[in-house]
């Protein structure tokens, strides 16, 4: 469909025919029961709230509280869960040193990805089976879809089909994510790293600690070069050793996925117990956890999940992926009412994401009463989701989910993050995305129009595609008022501004193409790119 008559700036002031953007003067204490049902929603299933549920809301806010408990119990919370913290564990790559043909296997993507979820998903079988937290890095079993059993030493749990709890049968230790082949094929060590980095990764993933933003007085008389001098430093210089002291035991664990050549498939395929005792050779720091004695992998997992951190640490990335913010001082008291939520309900993860909802902050209106800024932007696997339940729409190409690829796709044009490049998801909208939003926005509303036209309907409940605003005006302005309910969750009067600029731009794009479905395929895309459908 081509809208030849319309010029962006016209579709952007359309678009902007919504309520107006709360400022600090005009905000409220709590964001209204609807508002909240819709974060919530987007939050913990990634869609929007039906419209039942929205009715259900107007008529008694109180109900929300009920419906949040019914929202956490989806089957859409543990995809959230894995979407949470896919930035921080940054597993979701292509950047993998081996690809689908290595195993003899054809579709790239698919490898891919499923490589990359395999801790993730340990994450949302946790969570939607309320086992606690601790089990992350303790528990004797992974997660594994057909693909990965058939090219890593795996034996699933179940013969059920998609992914499944599996165990791994190399005889490798069992200390949960720490275990997985993903982990370590994601964080790779150079001989003269000697697993450094995978020690950052486990106190920068499951303790908030990242050694590499600790600020560094470096000694400029240290010859990088010598490696020789640069070894000495690390055991004699005092600024190297502030770090090296605690880094250095931590990466002494991983030398049994030490491998020796990157680009071989069997080499990565298993574990290599021949070479835990390796770190005599590179480091001469035998294993330990922050002064604690430990010499296994066994050992640091149960040392993890010990450790007070481990626990402040998941609440604190919960807390901060849910709110869209960094946490600081400020919310010291906060994060301390969720970690006791959190041990309180079993450390099971509903019990911190029931919390977090909880908090006033998060059920702040557009700025709250001490100026934080709350009112959040969709990520990409949100938008993805959202725009998904709404029209059925996934925007694929060659087997790649493109806002989730950096390969072919457009994560982080869309403001996503890849770990590698882009560490950080954009927290306000910038001119990628805006142009991803675009483009996802007019295929999406074509395919959903084209479907409902031919097929059953969904998303256009109130038409049969022969109306006009001359023979059933009635009929549109239904229509478009329950477009605006189900993307924005609030009631517009049939003869307001909504409506009117929307039945404009109808006949605008129908004068053009004199088709009813382009005609209400450009109404809807406009409101998908309505600055209140971004933002909630």
């Amino acid at each position: 469909m081509v809208i030849r008559t319309l010029t962006l700036l016209t579709l952007l002031g359309l678009a902007g025919c919504g309520e107006p953007e709360p400022t600090a003067t005009s905000a409220e204490p709590h964001m209204k029961a609807v508002d909240l049902l819709r974060r919530a929603s987007l939050d913990l299933r990634g869609v929007l709230p039906s419209v039942d549920d929205i009715a259900t809301v107007e008529a008694n806010p109180d109900a929300v509280e009920g419906i949040i408990d019914d929202y956490l119990q989806d089957e859409r919370f543990g995809p959230r869960v894995r979407d949470l913290f896919a930035d921080i564990y940054r597993t979701r790559t292509e950047n993998y040193t081996l690809g689908a043909d290595d195993f003899g296997l054809s579709d790239d993507a698919a490898f891919w990805a499923s490589v990359g979820e395999e801790p993730l998903y340990m994450l949302s079988w946790i969570a939607e089976h309320d086992l606690p937290y601790t089990d992350l890095v303790t528990a004797d079993w992974t997660m594994a879809d057909e693909r990965l059993a058939s090219i890593w030493p795996l034996e699933r749990l179940s013969s059920e089909p998609g992914w499944q709890q599996a165990r791994y049968t190399d005889g490798r230790p069992t200390a949960g994510v720490l275990s997985t082949n993903a982990m370590w094929w994601r964080y790779t060590s150079t001989a003269s790293n000697a697993n450094r980095a995978r020690a950052n990764a486990v106190s920068r993933i499951f303790l908030c600690h990242d050694y590499l933003s600790r600020p560094i007085d470096f000694d400029r008389n240290v010859n990088l070069l010598d490696q020789e001098a640069v070894a000495s430093a690390i055991r004699n210089n005092p600024s190297c050793v502030n770090c090296h002291n605690s880094l250095d035991p931590l990466a002494g664990f991983f030398f049994g996925f030490f491998y020796y050549d990157d680009y071989d498939a069997a080499e990565l395929t298993s574990y290599h117990p021949e070479r835990e005792l390796l770190w005599r050779t590179y480091t001469d720091v035998t294993p330990g956890f922050y002064g604690e004695e430990a010499l296994t992998l066994n050992d640091l997992g149960r040392k993890l999940a010990g450790d007070h951190r481990y626990v402040e640490c998941a609440v604190e990335q919960v807390y901060e992926g849910m709110l869209r913010r960094d946490a600081g001082l400020d919310d010291t008291d906060r994060l301390t009412v969720h970690r006791e939520a959190f041990l309180d309900g079993g450390l099971t993860l509903r019990a911190l994401f029931r919390s977090v909802v909880d908090d006033p902050r998060y059920r702040a209106g557009a700025t709250d009463t001490e100026g934080f800024v709350s009112r959040k932007m969709m990520t990409p696997d949100q938008l993805a989701t959202a725009i998904g339940g709404l029209t059925g729409f996934s925007l694929t190409y060659a087997g790649y989910d493109m806002l989730r690829s950096d390969l072919v796709g457009y994560r982080t044009l869309a403001g996503g993050a890849d770990g590698t490049n882009v560490t950080e998801a954009a927290t306000s909208p910038n001119t990628t995305l805006l142009l991803v939003q675009e483009r996802l926005s007019q295929a999406s509303a074509w395919y959903a129009a084209e479907r409902d036209a031919t097929g059953s309907a969904q998303l256009f409940t109130k038409i049969d595609f022969t109306e006009t605003p001359d023979t059933d005006p009635d009929a549109m302005v239904a229509q478009i008022q329950d477009l605006h309910l189900r993307l924005f969750g609030n009631r517009v009067e049939a003869d307001g501004p909504e409506v009117t600029a929307n039945l404009e731009l109808w006949a605008q794009v129908y004068e053009v193409e004199r088709d009813t479905i382009d005609a209400w395929a450009a109404v809807l895309s406009v409101l998908l790119r309505d600055p209140d459908f971004l933002l909630y």
